[in-house]
């Protein structure tokens, strides 16, 4: 099985399918399964920022998180980081 992270800028927002699409092919043809079933998808978002926007639908199968760990670092939706000491 393989696990990853696809990091998607949010100008690319709409691209989200088409992205896991190739992550998808790319491990095919490297005789992996790419299971989404254990994947996340979290979408970063600036408090700051004067304009808003509504969150995108979301993609059949992906559990939808407001923070996610990666190495140890713990990284929330709306930016903040939290590093064990």
């Amino acid at each position: 099985m393989l696990t990853t992270r696809v990091i998607i800028p949010a100008v690319n927002v709409d691209s989200r399918s088409a992205e896991l699409h190739k992550v998808n092919e790319w491990a095919l043809a490297n005789n992996l399964t790419l299971n989404l079933t254990k994947s996340q998808e979290i979408i970063f978002t600036d408090q700051r920022r004067k304009t808003k926007f509504s969150l995108p639908d979301k993609i059949q199968l992906l559990q939808r998180v407001q923070t996610i760990k990666i190495l140890g670092v713990t990284f929330t939706s709306n930016l903040s980081v939290h590093r064990p000491l």
